[in-house]
Order: structure tokens, then C-alpha cells, then sequence
């Protein structure tokens, strides 16, 4: 065997031992590189599902009825003045038929003392959500998306006789790792859901499935 062939197997062994220890490297590193790219895609996903939530509640509380695209919610919180209700709980004497004597009755009063723009309500309530450089059109698309939007959908439930307005609204993991979906499609088919989701259109829930 001469010199340059010696030469020439040492550069082959060399490039077959490089390739070897990369491959081995990708494979003790992808599941951990994917982890820290779940963990936060997941947390900010699921900020802008709770944000939603927020703003759906307020929408409900002012309109009697959930919103039925995520378009009008951005709207709402953008440009909608709310009403400031103030509870307060109150009591008075009744007569009762039963006891024939007047006893103490318990009540709430309700009483409208202004209006305020929704992201102002919705900051007081939840300043978390909505700090002062929250931007309510980030809510159109899924973040770390190319563009993909927020399934929305809206239904009434009968539950013991009385009807019960409910909402859903959900991100799929085609949306949320979009970008790097095939270089992680393995580990992304094994999670345990395959869309986060907030609320739902078969329970009367407000509570996301991530939780």
C-alpha cells in the first residue's frame, strides 16, 4: 500500500468519523433543541389563547354573546368603550308566607357608573395580559406562524334546561411550528395534543387544554 493511498484512506476514515460523530451529536441534541422550541412557542401561544379568552368575556359581558371571529374581537379591544358596572351587595326585609314575619333577604345591586375603552377594562382586570405595549392586531395570526390564524367557533349547550353560550378557539401545530415542522415532524406528531386549545364548543368551559 503506497504512501498517497494511506494518505487517501486516513482522509476517507477521517470524513466517515466526522459524519458518525455529527450524526450522533443531531440525534443526543434534537429532542432537546425541539423541547426549548415547544416550551416557548407553547408559552407564547398560549398567552395570545388567554388574551383571547379575556377579550371574549369582556366581548360577552358588553353584548350578551360571544364573538364569532377573531376579527371582531380585535376590533372590539382596539376601538369598543365598555360600561363600568359597580356591585355591591345589599340586603333588605321581606315577608315570608312560611315564618310569617319579615327576615333579612339578600341581594347584589348592579349600577352603571361610566365607561371606559375595553383595553382599559381589560388591562385593570388582567394587567399581566394586556401591558402598556400590547398590540391587539398580534391576535390575527398564531404566533411563530407564517400568517396561519386562530380557529374560532362559537355554540349554545342546553344543560339542565338552560341554554349556555360557549366559544373555542384553538391553534394547531402545523400553524405553531410551521417554519420547522419537518425538520421536527417526528417529535411534533408524538405530542400530546395536537392543537392548544382554549374553551370549548361540547363543555361549558373557559379552561385551556395545556393546563
Amino acid at each position: 500500500m503506497t504512501a498517497r493511498t494511506i494518505l487517501n484512506l486516513r482522509v476517507v476514515l477521517g470524513a466517515v468519523a466526522l459524519l458518525i460523530g455529527f450524526r450522533v451529536y443531531r440525534i443526543i441534541m434534537e429532542p432537546i433543541e425541539f423541547q426549548g422550541i415547544k416550551d416557548k412557542r407553547y408559552a407564547a401561544v398560549t398567552t395570545q389563547l388567554e388574551q383571547l379568552r379575556e377579550a371574549q368575556l369582556a366581548f360577552k359581558n358588553e353584548y350578551g354573546m360571544y364573538a364569532t371571529e377573531v376579527a371582531s374581537l380585535v376590533d372590539f379591544v382596539s376601538n369598543a368603550q365598555v360600561t363600568i358596572v359597580e356591585r355591591k351587595d345589599s340586603s333588605f326585609m321581606k315577608y315570608n308566607k312560611v315564618y310569617q314575619t319579615d327576615m333579612l333577604k339578600d341581594t347584589i345591586i348592579y349600577r352603571v357608573i361610566g365607561s371606559a375603552s375595553a383595553i382599559t377594562k381589560l388591562r385593570n382586570q388582567r394587567e399581566d395580559l394586556f401591558p402598556e405595549d400590547f398590540d391587539a392586531a398580534s391576535l390575527l395570526s398564531v404566533k411563530y406562524s407564517q400568517d396561519s390564524t386562530f380557529k374560532m367557533g362559537t355554540a349554545v349547550l342546553v344543560k339542565n334546561g338552560i341554554k349556555v353560550p360557549v366559544f373555542e378557539i384553538k391553534a394547531s401545530n402545523r400553524a405553531i411550528f410551521g417554519d420547522v415542522y419537518d425538520q421536527y415532524k417526528s417529535y411534533i406528531k408524538r405530542l400530546r395534543t395536537q392543537d392548544l386549545i382554549v374553551g370549548s364548543l361540547t363543555e361549558p368551559t373557559l379552561s385551556g387544554n395545556w393546563k
